[in-house]
């Protein structure tokens, strides 16, 4: 009899033992270091670094900000006012890690003063992003963020990739096999990353190489010859294919704006992104910046309304003074049918127009950001 509930309890044993060690972190210093939630983990590590004791302001975010704005100069431009910067952006971040993160700093860094949220217009088509954000906000997470959490990633018995917004253990299901498949090579990668902690990726640029243009992608109609250029970067033909895929389906928010009541998800995202922007607690406005989009994906495949809805949900957060909005997606319009030549891809501009986005957007951060937190001189 003992041995009958001893094989039926075990398992279950095992498995709050599996859920415990990953609740409590125990295996962060594991995770893939290139995973989304070995970037996290990383820059949970640079935040509690002691060299990092004060930061002032911050600028979270996708990808989209993490190559398109100069974060040096940002960094150089704070620090003249007498300020620290830190940019903590990271690829896939969407309103639900935005939400989890901002959170998170604010137990462990209540000293920050403000900062940017940059994104794009297309982040609010939809309340979420996808179940691969559940590995963003897992190092950040506490059992108390589940209904957020949940908000944007709804969990669905069907779908094994939601029940990681429940339970540790799941949310880390495919780094745990991805280790398994060869956990020597992840243990050398793991020990050569957690030797150092690299804070001045805080207060760096990062690249992405490109030219749009030099690969004649100047409409979708270019697309299909550019998915037989063996020699194209795989990148641009993926996301040829993906845009020229999701065109077919996607909704005209222009009509769907104008009906009464609105669609659940649209009434969903506006609630969700406008509770998320009036809940932070900084002592100066955030910056909401929605970043530059291509030509090309605006004219041929963004879908028709989006920029007035997603203006429709944040101005009127500008004009209460919750935040300060800096609507930049057609910032290079002014480079009609060559604004290709400063994006890399479909989402990211290249160096060149980082540059020049930059230089246009750092002397309003001044204004927005640094001038209100100066201190009056004695």
């Amino acid at each position: 009899m003992m041995r009958k509930v001893f094989i039926l309890v075990a398992p279950l044993a095992l498995l709050v033992l599996l859920e415990l060690v990953f609740r409590l972190g125990l295996w962060e210093p594991m995770a893939k270091p290139t995973s989304h939630a070995g970037t996290s983990v990383r820059l949970k590590r640079m935040l509690l670094d002691a060299q990092l004791a004060r930061i002032d302001f911050v600028t979270l975010g996708s990808s989209r900000p993490e190559l398109g704005i100069d974060h040096q100069g940002v960094a150089e431009a704070a620090r003249q006012e007498g300020f620290i910067h830190a940019n903590l952006s990271m690829p896939g971040v969407h309103w639900m890690s935005i939400g989890i993160l901002t959170d998170w700093l604010q137990r462990h860094h209540p000293e920050i003063r403000g900062g940017i949220i940059a994104l794009s217009t297309q982040d609010l088509a939809w309340p979420g992003n996808g179940a691969y954000e559940l590995g963003i906000v897992q190092p950040f997470r506490q059992a108390s963020d589940r209904e957020w959490i949940e908000a944007h990633v709804p969990f669905d018995r069907s779908q094994m990739e939601t029940w990681g917004s429940r339970f540790a253990l799941f949310a880390w299901r495919d780094d745990v096999r991805d280790f398994l498949s060869h956990p020597f090579t992840r243990l050398n990668r793991t020990r050569d990353t957690l030797r150092t902690t690299d804070l001045d990726r805080l207060f760096s640029s990062h690249d992405m190489p490109g030219d749009m243009c030099a690969w004649g992608v100047r409409s979708l109609d270019t697309c299909e010859r550019l998915d037989a250029e063996v020699d194209a970067p795989e990148n641009l033909r993926r996301q040829c294919r993906e845009v020229t895929a999701a065109v077919k389906d996607r909704p005209d928010f222009a009509v769907l704006a104008r009906q009464s009541p609105l669609p659940d998800f649209m009434q969903k995202t506006r609630s969700l992104v406008q509770q998320q922007l009036r809940g932070i607690k900084w002592g100066t406005p955030p910056v909401v910046v929605l970043m530059p989009i291509p030509l090309i994906w605006r004219s041929d495949a963004h879908w028709a309304g989006m920029q007035q809805w997603a203006l429709s949900i944040l101005q009127p957060l500008d004009d209460e003074g919750t935040i300060h909005l800096v609507d930049a997606t057609g910032f290079f319009d002014g480079d009609a049918g060559s604004d290709c030549s400063i994006f890399a891809d479909f989402y990211h501009e290249n160096p060149q127009g980082r540059s020049r986005f930059s230089a246009w957007l750092i002397p309003r951060l001044d204004t927005m950001l640094y001038a209100p937190s100066r201190q009056p001189s004695p």
